[in-house]
């Protein structure tokens, strides 16, 4: 086929757009059936015209109730709040979320040339790319070679980040054993993952051992067993509100019950040429939520809080009135009503049920209910490009990190950023700073292009686009007409946690000791970890949340590494009296790691060769005598056990203290591995 044929065919519904990138390219396109698409004038007339609906006017319902304030109301995502306890993401030129935050501040574009050893179809294009995906840490999983060949490249990177994310939450130890069921199920965490398309990651060789992808179980299902996670488990796919989308999931479900906590993420790679275009973008990112109720009884360290969803498709009508509707619905489900909108229904805007698409700077109306940011696509656009299912993470990314500093940063209103000062009610209460985030958000104009142009120097991804996008329509994938799922979210600052009293216990050195136990995959990971907690513990002045302690609490960091942390098979136990004394045995040990090569005080053990745990592991009997030595203070006969490889944190309450401490997530230690299925087009 020449490309005329090629792109007219395309048009035509009758070849998909990684076909047709592939076949221009010259390259093997994906195997996939093909499309068959029934024109629309083959339909009968009666079937052209718009389905019939409720004509205009409020949709009859019950009203808001004396519960809106609460939250409740109509639309979608109505319900409690849900708190972020746990967030940690990779994107573009930006290894975590602090350095994610800077490029934000700084105004900074993060696009690259592909990376040294990517395929490309097109020489010389720039976008947003991720480093090092090709590496990978079976070890912290406890995998084998076999075993790691059988996740692709995105389902490793999103498990590495929803590891990490459990860990900044404090929840992957001890505590997640408590989240459980209404039914009493341990481990009660659903798991909501979007993925990009399968274009992104193409059947690879070599994978003897592993079903071909289309009879394996769904990336959410993979992660759930991996990291051992009871609750709902369910991959979506949305286009780019996938993120938003999965989002909305997972507060319906802890809404109605299905799960104590819920583990969304999102990953996004171009690995194929097919995938392929100047300004594309990936990224990876995972949240843990939690009903806001039960994180503040529970002393979480809250992020942000989720107050509301809303989620629809426009069907066969014109996308603009769409992202003002979810809008509305957001807000009255948040029970949140802007000045001079009057009673609203479920299909309601701030303007009223047909408002058209809002900018990024919020009106005067929504500024009166403390929304004064809106995150969407085109926010995060420098950042992280077209980042397809991880765009609705970055653009939450972004807008907690404006909630969480009272800042606002450069927009489409704003040269700079500038200091958020809360809005206040016409009683003068001071509100909440509250953000909208949204995908797709505000569309831009498309610009028509005939389909039967050459293509250009741009590559052939572009000429596919150009001819998908003649006569206004994009993203079309052979069905004249479709839209993405559009996605909002209101998001609201954490709430304000009141300052810890000033500590008035014994002088360092003279309180009772403390036994801080610290584990890792591998001896190497042990010592990476033990020094980065050294670091943190000797450079940090604030262990806990803003507002909160002047220095780390020892007791507070001892508690948190027994309940927080997974109980891995190298494990160390030190027993101490001060932080700056535990910081020095750390660092110690990461200098000279080894059961006989570590400082004074500090032991350690290598399980991994050990038969099996103990005989008396997971017995009532050792479980009461564990608890007794807690009781009784006998930390060397529980550092004995913990060195023998009995699990001696199990017993204790998941949360002692009034709120979690904040500490360094565990080292990983990547390497390159071989492309798992599906990622043929990884790095070669």
């Amino acid at each position: 086929m020449d490309t005329r044929e090629i792109l007219t065919r395309f048009k035509g519904g009758t070849l998909r757009r990684e076909h047709a990138v592939a076949l221009l390219a010259g390259t093997s396109p994906v195997v996939a059936p093909p499309v068959v698409a029934l024109p629309v004038a083959a339909l009968p007339a009666a079937d052209r015209e718009p389905l019939p609906g409720p004509g205009p006017g409020p949709v009859p319902g019950p009203g808001p109730g004396p519960g809106a304030g609460d939250g409740a109301g109509p639309g979608a995502g109505a319900g409690m709040p849900c708190a972020v306890v746990g967030i940690q993401g990779r994107f573009p030129q930006a290894g975590d979320l602090e350095a994610f935050w800077r490029n934000g501040l700084q105004g900074r574009i993060a696009e690259a040339a592909l990376p040294g050893g990517r395929r490309s179809a097109c020489a010389g294009w720039r976008g947003h790319f991720l480093d090092g995906v090709e590496e990978f840490d079976p070890d912290l999983f406890g995998l084998g070679a076999r075993e790691a060949a059988g996740l692709d490249l995105r389902e490793r990177l999103l498990a590495q980040s929803a590891w990490q994310t459990l860990e900044s939450a404090g929840y992957a130890g001890a505590r997640l054993e408590r989240l459980t069921a209404s039914d009493g199920t341990a481990r009660s965490v659903g798991v909501y993952a979007a993925l990009g398309p399968a274009g992104g990651a193409l059947p690879g060789t070599g994978h003897r051992h592993t079903a071909p992808p289309d009879s394996r179980p769904g990336p959410a299902a993979r992660l759930s067993r991996l990291l051992d996670l009871r609750g709902p488990s369910l991959s979506v796919d949305s286009g780019d509100s996938s993120f938003l989308t999965a989002l909305h999931l997972a507060l319906g479900g802890l809404r109605a019950g299905e799960c104590a906590a819920a583990l969304v993420g999102a990953v996004e790679l171009r690995l194929h040429p097919a995938c392929q275009r100047p300004g594309a973008g990936e990224g990876v990112a995972a949240v843990l939520l939690k009903p806001l109720a039960a994180a503040r009884a529970d002393g979480d360290r809250v992020h942000a809080v989720i107050r509301s969803s809303a989620v629809g498709h426009p069907g066969r009508a014109a996308p603009g009135p769409q992202h003002g509707r979810l809008v509305g619905r957001a807000l009255a489900a948040a029970g949140l009503r802007p000045p001079g909108t009057g009673p609203q229904h479920p299909d309601a805007g701030p303007q009223g049920p047909d408002s058209g698409p809002q900018s990024e700077a919020p009106d005067a109306g929504l500024e009166a209910v403390g929304v004064a940011l809106q995150e969407s696509s085109r926010t995060v656009a420098a950042l992280v490009g077209d980042a397809g299912a991880v765009t609705g993470a970055a653009a939450l990314v972004r807008a907690m990190g404006q909630l969480r500093h009272a800042v606002l940063l450069a927009g489409p209103d704003r040269p700079a950023p500038a200091a958020w000062e809360p809005a206040r009610s016409d009683d003068g209460t001071v509100l909440p700073r509250r953000a909208l985030v949204s995908v797709p958000g505000p569309a831009d104009p498309a610009v028509p292009v005939d389909p039967a142009d050459p293509v250009d120097a741009a590559g052939p991804a572009d000429a596919v686009d150009a001819a998908d996008g003649a006569d206004g329509v994009y993203g079309t994938d052979g069905v004249e007409g479709v839209e993405g799922v559009g996605v909002v979210l209101v998001v609201e600052e954490a709430p304000a946690v009141p300052r810890a009293p000033a500590r008035t216990g014994p002088p360092p050195g003279t309180g009772p000791a403390e036994l801080v136990l610290l584990s890792g995959a591998t001896p190497a990971h042990l010592a990476a970890t033990a020094g980065r907690l050294a670091a943190r513990l000797s450079d940090d002045d604030g262990g806990g949340r803003d507002g909160g302690p002047a220095g780390p609490d020892l007791a507070a960091v001892a508690h948190e590494l027994r309940l927080g942390r997974a109980v891995l098979r190298c494990r160390l136990a030190v027993t101490v009296r001060t932080v700056a004394e535990l910081a020095d045995a750390l660092a110690g040990f990461a200098a000279h790691p080894g059961p006989d090569a570590g400082p004074a005080g500090v032991r350690s053990a290598d399980l991994r060769t050990a038969a099996g745990p103990p005989l008396i592991e997971g017995l009532e009997e050792t479980r009461a005598y564990v608890a007794a030595l807690w009781q009784g203070g006998r930390l060397e006969q529980l550092t004995r056990l913990w060195l023998a490889g009995v699990d001696v944190c199990a017993v204790l309450p998941a949360h002692p203290g009034p709120a979690a401490v904040e500490l360094p997530a565990t080292v990983l230690r990547p390497r390159p591995l071989e492309p798992g299925p599906g990622t043929d087009g990884a790095p070669q």
